[in-house]
C-alpha cells in the first residue's frame, strides 16, 4: 500500500527518523539564533518546532511526523536565511517560509481533524493561514523593537513588502496542497464528503445552545435599544450631510457607506426573516457610527479612538466569517469544519482580512504617491498598522470566546433561507 499523509502520521520509523532529524537541525539553528539576537530566524524555527509537535501530543508517539518531504520544505527557507547576504534578504525568505509553514499546518489538520476542505476553500486557507502567520511573526518582531530599541523592522514600507510575501507565497502554497492531495488515491481533498452537522447538534458541540439573545443580555430596552440606532443613523446622516455641503469626497463617501451598513440587518430581518434582534443591530450601528465620527474628525487627532474602533470592527469581520463557515459547513457536502476548529479558523480569518486590508491601504498608499491624487483609505506609518493588526486580534479574540452564542440565530437562519440554493457550484 502507498504511503498517504494521514498513515505517514502513524507510520514508518524511517519518515519519523528524517522528520525528527530536520526538527534537530532546526533548533540548532534556532539557537544559534537567538544567542546571536536573529530575531526573525528565532520566530521561524520556534513556529515549525510547534508544528511539529502538534502531532506528537495528538496521537502520543514520537513516530507521528509529517511525511519528511512536507518538513524538508517547511524547513528550507530556514536553510536559505542562513546563507542570505543580509538581513531584508533573510527576512523576504523567512517571510516566504510562512507558507511553507501554513502548508504544514494544514495537512495536519487534514490528517489529524474530520475537517474537509474543497479545492479553492483549501487554498483560501492556505493563503489566509500564512498571512495570519506572517502577521504575527511582524507584530511580536516590532515588540522586540520597542522593547530593545532595535530596527528590525526598518519602516511600514518594509513591513507591508513582508506582508505582501507571506500573502502571495501563501496562495501558491494552497495551491501546492491541493497537488498534493492529489498524488494519493484515495486520500483526494474532496474524495469523502461529510455531511454538515445539524443545527441543534452544532449548536451541543460548540457549547453555545441555550443562551439568550444580545438584546435581553444588554441593560436597556429592546425599544431603547431601537431608538439608539436610530439615533446613531441620524448622527451618520449629519456626517453625510457636512461632507456633501463642504464638498469633502472623503467624508461624504465613508459617511454614506457606513449609514448603508446600518441598514442591513433591518433588511436582512424585513425581506429574509433574519432575526437580527436589536441587540446585534445595536452593536453593528455602534460600530459603523463609530468609524464614521472617526473618519469625520476624530482619527486625526487621536491615536486612542482608532484602536477603540478597530477591535470592534474586528468582531463584526469574526460575525462575517463564523456565517461564511457555518452556510458551507451545511450546504457543501465537501465542507466540514469541526466545531472545536471554529474560534481558532475565526481568529485566522480576521488577522488574514486585517493583512488584506493593510496591503490595500499600502497599495492607496502608492497610487496616491504617483498621482496625486486624495484616496479614502491610508496608512500612518509602521506603528499604526502594527497596532492595528494587534486590536484586530483582540477583536477576534472577543468573538471566537464569547460573541458565537449570540450569533447562533442569526447563521442558522442563514443557512435554513439558502437551504436548496446555489452555493457556491452546488
Amino acid at each position: 500500500m502507498s504511503r498517504t499523509p494521514t498513515r505517514a502520521f502513524h507510520g514508518e520509523r524511517s519518515n519519523a527518523a528524517i522528520s525528527w532529524l530536520a526538527i534537530v537541525v532546526v533548533v540548532l539553528i534556532g539557537g544559534r539564533a537567538l544567542r546571536d539576537g536573529f530575531a526573525h530566524e528565532v520566530l521561524f524555527a520556534a513556529t515549525v518546532v510547534a508544528v511539529a509537535v502538534v502531532p506528537v501530543v495528538a496521537l502520543g508517539t514520537t513516530r507521528a511526523a509529517l511525511p519528511w518531504e512536507v518538513t524538508a520544505v517547511a524547513i528550507a527557507p530556514l536553510l536559505a536565511a542562513v546563507v542570505a547576504p543580509d538581513l531584508w534578504s533573510r527576512q523576504l525568505v523567512l517571510y516566504a517560509g510562512a507558507a511553507t509553514i501554513a502548508l504544514a499546518l494544514t495537512l495536519e489538520l487534514h490528517g489529524l481533524t474530520e475537517i474537509r476542505l474543497e479545492r479553492w476553500l483549501a487554498i483560501a486557507f492556505v493563503t489566509m493561514l500564512s498571512a495570519a502567520i506572517g502577521a504575527t511573526w511582524s507584530v511580536l518582531t516590532w515588540t522586540v523593537d520597542l522593547v530593545a530599541g532595535s530596527e528590525l523592522l526598518a519602516s511600514n514600507t518594509e513591513a507591508m513588502w513582508l506582508l505582501i510575501v507571506a500573502t502571495v507565497t501563501g496562495l501558491l502554497a494552497g495551491v501546492c496542497f491541493d497537488r498534493y492531495y492529489r498524488r494519493f488515491p484515495g486520500e483526494e481533498l474532496v474524495s469523502a464528503p461529510v455531511d454538515g452537522i445539524e443545527e441543534d447538534v452544532f449548536a451541543s458541540k460548540a457549547d453555545i445552545d441555550g443562551h439568550p439573545p444580545l438584546e435581553e443580555r444588554l441593560p436597556v430596552s429592546g425599544r431603547s435599544q431601537r431608538g439608539l440606532v436610530q439615533a446613531l443613523r441620524l448622527g451618520i446622516a449629519a456626517i453625510l450631510g457636512y461632507g456633501l455641503v463642504t464638498f469633502d469626497p472623503g467624508v461624504a463617501f465613508n459617511a454614506a457607506a457606513m449609514l448603508a451598513v446600518t441598514f442591513v440587518p433591518t433588511l436582512l430581518r424585513r425581506r429574509y426573516d433574519i432575526p437580527f434582534d436589536a441587540g446585534l443591530t445595536l452593536w453593528i450601528a455602534t460600530v459603523v457610527f463609530m468609524h464614521a465620527i472617526g473618519s469625520f474628525y476624530i482619527y486625526d487627532r487621536s491615536f486612542w479612538w482608532h484602536n477603540l474602533t478597530h477591535p470592534l470592527s474586528a468582531t463584526l469581520v469574526g460575525a462575517v466569517g463564523y456565517a461564511a463557515v457555518r452556510t458551507l459547513d451545511e450546504h457543501r457536502d465537501e465542507v466540514h469544519m469541526p466545531p472545536a476548529l471554529i474560534p481558532g479558523t475565526i481568529v485566522v480569518f480576521v488577522l488574514a482580512f486585517g493583512v488584506f486590508w493593510e496591503i490595500g491601504e499600502f497599495g492607496f498608499d502608492v497610487v496616491a504617491a504617483y498621482t496625486g491624487l486624495e484616496m479614502p483609505l491610508a496608512q500612518h506609518g509602521l506603528d499604526d498598522t502594527m497596532t492595528d493588526i494587534v486590536f484586530n486580534t483582540i477583536g477576534a479574540i472577543v468573538v471566537a470566546r464569547w460573541g458565537l452564542p449570540y450569533l447562533t440565530d442569526v447563521t442558522d437562519a442563514v443557512t435554513d433561507r439558502l437551504d436548496g440554493r446555489w452555493i457556491f457550484g452546488r
